[in-house]
């Protein structure tokens, strides 16, 4: 129990999780069969893929585009274990956020699919942080699944940074050949900000 107080903890966390609960009530009231449950998944989709892109892109291969939330990852990669370098400030996902609504509205101009697509983003969003805090914290996973996405965090964490990039799943790790360690790694090892701890205590 004190891990999920020390999850809810975070102000990002409370910020999803209440946006979360307002999306699913305001989802469930206006439910309109097949239309929304596609909706929902679109917006599962939608995070799935930018947890990929941004995490790949912005947080390892081109940090000018976003010079201080690379400067905070780099931070989580010297201290994978500190709370305090585990979840983002909340005011990026607030701005992301009043961006990503107003878009999708844009694309949809119908309420109900709107609030599901964003209440799908949102779902899968608070499922990738528990995933990320779970695989950082003294946290078991109850499943086969949460165990076998944390040993292939801290492989990201430990072993080769570029490589894994899927906190949440795997998929585009495959799609994109990040599943292996990189050549690219041996010639970044002067840059590399993971912590010189090794991998085989992950069970």
């Amino acid at each position: 129990m004190s891990h999920y107080r020390e999850f809810f903890s975070s102000n990002l966390i409370r910020f999803v999780a209440g946006s979360s609960l307002l999306g699913v009530t305001l989802t469930c009231l206006y439910f309109d069969g097949f239309v929304t449950i596609l909706a929902l998944a679109l917006g599962a989709l939608v995070y799935a893929v930018a947890e990929y892109v941004v995490h790949r892109y912005v947080l390892h291969e081109f940090p000018r585009l976003m010079p201080a939330l690379y400067r905070g990852h780099v931070e989580h990669h010297k201290h994978p274990q500190e709370l305090k370098y585990l979840f983002s400030p909340v005011h990026y996902d607030v701005l992301i956020y009043a961006v990503y609504i107003p878009l999708v509205w844009l694309i949809f101009r119908q309420f109900s699919v709107v609030v599901a697509v964003v209440t799908g983003t949102l779902l899968f969003q608070l499922y990738y942080q528990r995933m990320h805090y779970a695989a950082h914290r003294p946290v078991v996973p109850r499943t086969a699944w949460g165990r076998w996405m944390k040993k292939k965090h801290l492989l990201h964490h430990f072993k080769d940074e570029y490589a894994w990039y899927g906190v949440s799943h795997p998929v585009l790790d495959y799609v994109m050949g990040t599943d292996k360690e990189q050549d690219r790694a041996a010639r970044k090892a002067g840059t590399e900000t993971g912590s010189s701890s090794t991998v085989h205590d992950v069970k």
